[in-house]
């Protein structure tokens, strides 16, 4: 049963979305346009927004294990807000150049590692393990919404007000996220001071209960061979689609805004598709039509109308598997780990599977300078047939439903999992 303050979050979440999706088309745009960076400098741009998860992943989630967790979601709110605003603020002053750009990046992934090791244990505190699929669905589909109405709002302003500009947007939705969160009451209990342990202790507990889990290790171990290959092409993308095809941030913004709509799809469906099929099943089938549509990217050319389509065709149906896969793999994780434990699992399982993003990223840009734009993007989409092998053959294809992951609790963990 989803409650009222859940729906309070939920809100909040809904409008920092929108925000979140403008940016992911400003700033890359900002650089690439605006100042124009080189290859090499995209490349860095995206390993700097990604390399917080290596540095503070496992810090972040035993801290939030410590700590009620709606005062973080509020102070990482209010601190991305307040970093974002820089951007438009420069470029109205004139003074704008790719190192702020590179600096707003790590402040801003930084914050987003804080937010997320207290977001998704937060959920469950909220509406129970019972209703998690139905939570994460709902969540899922209003990201998606704001993936339709933000790439579409994003290039649109990019036209009117310029990309630096347009990043205003996110900084405002941050804001009114901080209100929302406020806003919600809920009793939390950490555990007291007296009985908490070093911080070294409880990050090496997440690390034990991650990789004992079979079925968390395979969702980790996913991530770490999808987001390896896929942000090498990442890296390059804007790139290539503004000077290898010729695109424009309207036509761009159209990619975005019709893998939006296919992740509004693939969320909303995704309670019926796991329950004709299971969890695992769906996960499994998600990530093979995920990886096939990358074929589409290296097939894009001719006028950029032509060129669009095949990229929203791409971004429709990569959209709504990644819809699908998040969702399921979301319930999979807070199905199968205990409450208490969820921060430092959360941060042990975002060092890996998040962590090697930046090195990827760097390779990334590397490429993009030395072998070329498309020949970088077809080396990320072999990158991931290589990585469905593993997918194809991990212990998540066994899993119909939570009650599933119900063997991994406080009375079945091994002893020295426990606090």
């Amino acid at each position: 049963m989803l409650t009222r303050e859940f729906r309070k979050l939920w809100v909040g979440q809904a409008i920092s979305a929108v925000g979140s999706a403008v940016t992911i088309l400003a700033l890359p745009l900002t650089a690439a346009v605006t100042l124009g960076a080189t290859p090499a400098q995209m490349g860095v741009l995206t390993a700097v927004g990604w390399l917080p998860y290596l540095l503070f992943a496992l810090f972040a989630g035993a801290w939030s294990d410590r700590l009620p967790r709606k005062p973080i979601l509020v102070a990482t709110d209010l601190a991305h807000a307040a970093v974002l605003a820089t951007i438009p603020l420069a470029a109205f002053a004139g003074m704008l150049r790719i190192e702020h750009v590179l600096a707003v990046a790590f402040v801003a992934g930084s914050m987003t590692v804080l937010f997320r090791s207290a977001y998704g244990p937060f959920i469950p505190v909220l509406v129970g393990r019972d209703a998690l699929v139905e939570a994460n669905a709902k969540l899922a589909i209003t990201d998606s919404v704001a993936r339709v109405a933000g790439p579409s709002l994003g290039g649109l302003l990019v036209q009117l007000i310029t990309a630096p500009l347009a990043i205003l947007v996110d900084a405002l939705s941050f804001v009114v996220s901080a209100i929302a969160v406020a806003s919600v009451r809920v009793k939390e209990t950490p555990p007291p001071r007296a009985a908490r342990r070093s911080i070294w202790s409880e990050i090496a507990e997440g690390m034990r209960v991650l990789l004992a889990n079979p079925f968390t290790r395979s969702v980790t171990v996913i991530g770490l061979l999808f987001n390896a290959a896929i942000t090498v092409g990442d890296a390059v993308f804007i790139l290539y689609l503004t000077r290898g095809l010729g695109l424009d941030g309207a036509l761009i913004g159209v990619i975005y805004m019709v893998g939006g709509l296919a992740s509004v799809a693939g969320a909303t469906l995704v309670q019926r598709t796991t329950a004709r099929f299971g969890l695992g099943p769906s996960m499994v089938g998600s990530i093979l039509l995920f990886t096939l549509a990358g074929v589409l990217v290296l097939a894009a050319s001719g006028p950029p109308v032509v060129a669009t389509s095949y990229l929203a065709a791409r971004g429709a149906i990569v959209s709504f598997c990644a819809a699908v896969f998040n969702v399921t793999s979301s319930s999979v994780w807070q199905g199968a780990i205990p409450d208490r434990l969820l921060g430092r699992v959360g941060g042990a399982s975002q060092v890996i599977g998040l962590g090697f993003i930046p090195i990827s990223a760097l390779a990334g840009g590397w490429l993009g300078e030395h072998v070329g734009l498309w020949n970088t993007l077809a080396l990320s989409v072999g990158g991931q047939f290589v990585a469905f092998l593993y997918v194809a053959v991990s212990p998540l294809r066994r899993i119909r439903t939570t009650a599933d992951l119900t063997g991994l609790t406080d009375a079945t963990l091994p002893e020295r999992h426990l606090t």
